[in-house]
């Protein structure tokens, strides 16, 4: 093999490295905003977890009133009378170190009113908080909810004993309605945690402490590829997870294709 025969195939090599990494930087579509975050835990089934959401692998995961998976998707929520699926008690937020955390939200994002839950169900989002004392932290949460309540941008944090709606965690857990707290405001102060069900008390810890018990915090969002951390608990990933690519295969298919030709050529 001559030496200019051997450059060209050196050249030609990375062109197609080039190439291949080009075509295979895929992602999820790119979605951004600025935000409003509110917490809740009803115990009820995430409305994510029913089939025909979104496009998904499975819906949200919901668990039995012993906190054991339910394999029926069409399983009715604890919140309606005879049904009989709840929240895992596994999706509820942690800290990964004192700026990072993962956690799972009620979801709602104006502009898309007619996609509603087929836009957001089971996608995954940065928060980068904006406000004190929570600025400089960061959070990436899935969308295992909807939060209905409100017309614009909203992430509704999933916090055990963060907002009590109803008394169906107190129906599943065999307790008092008054270990959850206040309707509407939850539980208020970290002592109140260790009145919860044991499985519960980690997220609401993790309220007063990483998230400093901080009330309507800000913050900027934009989607992100979801990470197993979180997909591992839902058992849901959407299949607009690598939806944009940077070139098609046609053309990726003509370059290399030229590509050969010239270095025949050159030969």
């Amino acid at each position: 093999m001559t030496p200019s025969l051997l450059r060209n195939f050196v050249v030609l090599f990375d062109l197609f490295v080039i190439l291949a990494t080009t075509t295979s930087a895929q992602g999820p579509p790119a979605v951004s905003g600025e935000t409003l975050t509110t917490r809740f835990w009803d115990c009820c089934k995430p409305s994510c977890g029913w089939n025909g959401k979104a496009s998904v692998t499975d819906p949200v995961r919901s668990c039995d009133k012993n906190d054991s998976p339910i394999n029926d998707f069409n399983a009715g929520s604890l919140c309606a009378e005879g049904g009989s699926a709840t929240t895992c008690t596994s999706q509820q937020p942690w800290a990964v170190n004192d700026t990072f955390s993962y956690g799972f939200a009620g979801v709602y994002i104006s502009g898309h009113d007619k996609e509603l839950e087929n836009f957001w169900c089971c996608a995954c989002y940065q928060l980068d908080f904006t406000s004190d004392p929570l600025k400089g932290k960061t959070m990436i949460v899935q969308a295992s909810n909807t939060a209905y309540d409100v017309k614009a941008n909203r992430f509704s944090l999933a916090v055990p004993g963060g907002n009590t709606t109803s008394d169906t965690c107190a129906k599943q857990f065999g307790v008092e309605q008054t270990v959850f707290g206040e309707m509407g405001s939850g539980v208020t102060s970290l002592e109140n945690c260790d009145s919860l069900p044991d499985a519960l008390k980690p997220g609401c810890e993790w309220r007063f402490n990483w998230f400093n018990d901080t009330l309507y915090p800000t913050a900027n969002f934009k989607r992100v590829t979801c990470p197993t951390e979180l997909t591992s608990k839902t058992g849901c990933i959407r299949k607009d997870e690598n939806a944009s690519s940077s070139l098609s295969p046609a053309i990726t298919s003509a370059l290399v294709v030229a590509s050969f030709v010239a270095l025949l050529l050159s030969a």
